[in-house]
Formats: structure tokens, sequence, C-alpha cells
């Protein structure tokens, strides 16, 4: 009897222990499994908010390629009346996404749209615009024609007697669909800050009723309180000092969060702000910890497949976030950036070969005719021919429009010439979805490295002259610098 019950209270002791065990592995196991959620989560954050930054930068490169476009045409119609050349501008503009265009003469008067003249009169911008020798984006503002945020690029044109510069507006509308992430959607915001002035456009919300607004971030402190040793004016000196990214944690509006910060490098002073609430990126460990309550007994287990599953997680959106990253979505070569750092690479190497810069010929007048999704396949169709055309080692991809780039390693210039006229072969017949058979063309210019430039941006430029001369020449042909 005694023994029996010396035995019952070692069982009891060593349930008591198990139990005890258990619960400390229970607790070690929540805790680990939320730093690893929480890292693993601000880690895509990174990610997220460098992608946010790099479409921001392609879309404003984009409009950038645009206006370039536009004061090309000005500068041919310089002995045409202002209204002529008004009525051409407006006639090409792409109103899916640009809301005005127009122009400011040396003299100081606009002409454009009467709302977008009224607008730019009432935020000076005529001013600034008549001061400034190099292109600046303004602050966005309400549109008084559409009632949309707009903001407006101003360039100067040059080399004319009349137009000092050319303005284009793109709607704010058109910005937050960079946005449009289903995986985010309801649970980021997304802004633009401009850190001089300290004002900001909401892009993105989880609250879809702020998307749109302006706002000083100033006066939004009273909803932020952050971490010890970081301040708002520490946030604010790091922008203002050229810092180009940065991640802190802070409470707003009652909700622990994750700020992240990452410079627009062709909107100088410019930031993309990623702002996520750690019960939204945590998520998966919140409702993993409630279910751990119920059944204990097998949150190790879970713990270990959990852990599995965020490696292979990380793994795969890692390789799908450089997908975003490097590859053009439509026609899934290099886009711009990515296609300048391989062939810096190359340049690195002293790698000789021929930098080609091909642009499809009347291109806008093609998409005019056929439509935009044409217009697509018609891209789709140059991307795919100049895959199956140039050598296999060729670093290929999309300038930004209906713009080509390519690098053909160790050539000569004749023999580019050669790849090219075959190149012209294999596009210019091309079968539309509907049926229709059309012709097509492309105009090029290429530059030899290390002759004719010693990086990406001098050999662009020497190809883009040549480029220029075949176009003064009838097109549909191609043509190396210098020769």
């Amino acid at each position: 009897m005694k023994d029996r019950r010396k035995n019952k209270r070692k069982r009891k002791v060593l349930l008591t222990l198990y139990l005890a065990v258990c619960l400390v592995i229970i607790v070690a196991a929540y805790f680990h499994l939320s730093r690893i959620a929480r890292n693993f989560n601000t880690e895509h954050l990174e990610l997220i908010t460098g992608l946010y930054a790099e479409k921001m930068n392609d879309s404003m490169e984009y409009l950038q390629n645009y206006v370039q476009e536009d004061i090309k045409m000005i500068r041919s119609m310089e002995n045409a009346q202002p209204e002529e050349i008004l009525e051409q501008l407006e006639k090409n503009l792409d109103k899916t996404v640009f809301d005005d265009i127009g122009f400011i003469m040396k003299d100081g008067k606009i002409y454009g749209s009467s709302c977008a003249v009224s607008d730019i009169k009432k935020k000076k911008l005529d001013e600034a615009a008549l001061a400034s020798d190099t292109s600046f984006n303004s602050d966005p503002y309400q549109s008084s024609r559409t009632g949309n945020m707009t903001m407006t690029v101003f360039v100067p044109v040059g080399d004319t007697s009349l137009v000092h510069t050319l303005y284009v507006s793109i709607m704010i509308e058109n910005l937050r669909q960079l946005g449009e992430y289903e995986l985010l959607q309801g649970k980021i915001n997304i802004h633009l800050l401009k850190a001089d002035s300290e004002n900001f456009i909401t892009c993105v919300s989880d609250n879809s009723g702020t998307s749109g607004s302006w706002n000083n971030l100033l006066l939004q402190q009273k909803y932020f309180q952050y971490d010890a040793g970081y301040s708002y004016n520490q946030w604010i000196k790091d922008m203002r000092s050229g810092k180009k990214d940065g991640r802190f944690s802070a409470i707003i509006r009652g909700e622990e969060s994750t700020i992240s910060y990452r410079s627009i490098s062709v909107m100088p002073g410019w930031y993309v702000i990623v702002e996520l609430t750690n019960k939204n990126i945590s998520d998966i460990t919140q409702q993993f910890s409630v279910w751990g309550g119920v059944y204990g007994s097998i949150l190790v287990g879970f713990t270990m497949l959990y852990m599995l599953t965020l490696v292979l997680l990380e793994k795969k959106d890692k390789k799908m976030y450089m997908g975003l990253s490097t590859t053009d979505p439509l026609t899934g070569i290099l886009n711009r950036r990515a296609f300048q750092i391989a062939v810096e690479e190359e340049l690195r190497k002293k790698t000789p070969g021929i930098f080609i810069f091909i642009d499809v010929d009347n291109f806008k007048i093609y998409n005019d005719t056929y439509g935009h999704n044409n217009g697509d396949f018609c891209l789709k169709h140059f991307a795919k021919t100049m895959k199956s055309c140039f050598p296999e080692d060729s670093i290929i991809g999309r300038y930004g429009g209906d713009e080509f780039v390519v690098y053909l390693k160790n050539l000569t210039g004749e023999m580019a010439r050669t790849y090219m006229e075959t190149f012209q072969r294999m596009i210019s017949q091309l079968t539309l979805p509907t049926g229709e058979v059309v012709e097509l063309s492309a105009s090029a210019g290429g530059a030899a490295f290390p002759e004719q430039g010693e990086d990406v941006m001098s050999l662009c430029k020497s190809a883009d002259m040549a480029l220029y001369k075949v176009k003064q020449n009838g097109k549909a042909d191609f043509k190396m610098k210098g020769m």
C-alpha cells in the first residue's frame, strides 16, 4: 500500500514535470515562431518597398521618355503656330495615362486646356518652369478639370526660338495602380513623400477613403508613437540628408507597425513609404498561437511544419520578387534597369561588342489603327523575334514604350548589320489574332564598345544618334555610329 502511494506520487511528479516541459516548449515555440515570422515578413516588407520604388522609377522614366518624343516633335514644328503645335500634342496624348499636355512660351504665355493653364498659374508653376533649366516634378495637386489629384512634369525644350518648357500631367489614380497586389489588398499603405516639404500623397491605403489624399507628415504625428531611440526628427533628417532607404517600428493609431522607405532615383527628394501593421504581417503567427492554446500537445509538430513552410515560401517569394524587379512584365525580357546592370557587368569585364538601340517604326499609328491589344501583341512579337534572331549570349531588354536594346558580345559592326537584316526580315510580316497580316519594320542605331562609348550611357547616346540619322533618312534601316 505504501509502495502504491509512493508510485502514485512519483507518477504525479512525472506528469507535472511532463506538463511543465510541454508548457515550456509551447511558450518557447510561440516566441520563436513569432520572431521567425516577424523577421520573415520584415524582409518581405523591404522587398515590397524596393519593388514599389522600382516601379515608380520605371513609371517616371517612361513619363520622361514620353515627353522627350513630344519635344522632338515641337522642334520639328518650330515654324508652326503655337495653336497647331498644341493640337498635334493633344492628338498624340495617351489619355489612358496622362491628364493634360501643353507648353510654356519663352514670353511666359501658357498653351493648354483652360483648366490646366489655370492650375499652373495658381500654383505659380509657370514661374518655376521659366526659372529652371532642368526637368522637375510638381507637388501633387487637385485638378480643377477632373477633381483628381494630379502630378505634372516640366521639361525644358531647348533649341527652339519660341517654346521654353513642355509640361505633361499624370493622374495620381494611375500611380495608385502600382499598388494593386492581391496578396496585400486591404493590408498595406503606400505613400509618396517629398522630404523637403514633408508632404505626402497616399497612393494605396487599407482604408479606401484615404487613397489619393494629400497630407503633411508633421500634422500626422499625433497618430505616431516612435520606439525608444528613434523619432520623427531623425526620420526626416535621414531622408533630407539623402539616405537611400531605412526601416523602423512605431505605434500608429494604436497599432504596432513597421515602416520601410526607399528613395526614388528619378525623383530627387521623393521617397516611397510602405507601412504595414504588425497585426497584418503576423496574421499567420497569431492564428497559429490561438490553435496552440487549444491543441498544445501538437504545437511542436506544427512549429516544425511552419518553419519549413516559411523557408520554402521565402525561397519561392524571393524568386518571384526578383523576377518582378528585373523582367519587363509585357514582353518577358529584361527591363531597362536590369539590362543596364547586365551590360555594365560585361563592360567591366572588357567584353567587346555592339550596343544597338531599336525603335518600332510608326508604332503610334499602328496602335491607333489596330488598338492597344494588338500594340502589345506587336511588342511581344518584337521581343520574341529578338530572342530567336540574335546569338544566345546576347543581352536583350526593353528600354521603354516601343524601344528595345540589345548588346551583341564579341561581334563587329558588319556582323551586327547581318543580324539586323535578318531581324528586319523576320519581323516584316505579322499575323494579328484577328487574321489580318500587317507589315512592320524597325529603325536601329548601333555603337561599338569600347571605340564609341566606354559605359552604358555613352553607348546609348552614340547608338541613339545613329538611330536619329536612320529616322531622318526614311526609317526601316540600321546604321552604326560614324558610318
